[in-house]
């Protein structure tokens, strides 16, 4: 097992690419109604939306806000018919720019504001590889 987040950040994002390798440009569709593409796109969405709060707190000081689980159902909701209709090749191009991205930016994070925002409570902030993995699990299952 990888103990530091950019390790596994790194492997999330290494198993990222390769799973939109074998994706490629097929219509994948998974057991809950949403297809790889959409999921990659979502993958995309929140790293970029990762990225924008860490830039706005490295910017100005404030912690990092956070979406109640509501709003985060909302916006899964809201965004689904969009990153449905991205095509695989494309989502897949922005999940994986979008996650060197963030990986990025944590990896450069001064220790500082890396333990600040270690002391919220957050993981997620900082070890992206959670997120991916939930929904690199579902893709492969639908490739199965």
């Amino acid at each position: 097992m990888i103990k530091d987040h950019n390790g596994r950040n790194r492997a999330a994002r290494e198993r990222l690419g390769a799973l939109i390798e074998r994706v490629g440009e097929r219509d994948v569709v998974l057991d809950d109604g949403w297809t790889a593409a959409g999921v990659l796109a979502h993958l995309a969405f929140w790293d970029r939306l990762a990225t924008a709060r860490l830039e706005r707190h490295l910017r100005e000081g404030e912690p990092p806000v956070f979406a109640a689980d509501a709003l985060t159902d909302l916006t899964n909701a809201a965004g689904m018919r969009q990153w449905q209709e991205t095509s695989p090749r494309v989502a897949g191009a922005q999940a994986h720019d979008a996650a060197a991205e963030i990986d990025r930016l944590i990896e450069t994070l001064p220790t500082e504001k890396l333990e600040g925002l270690k002391a919220l409570g957050r993981p997620f902030l900082i070890d992206r590889s959670q997120h991916r993995k939930e929904h690199l699990d579902q893709i492969e299952r639908a490739l199965r």
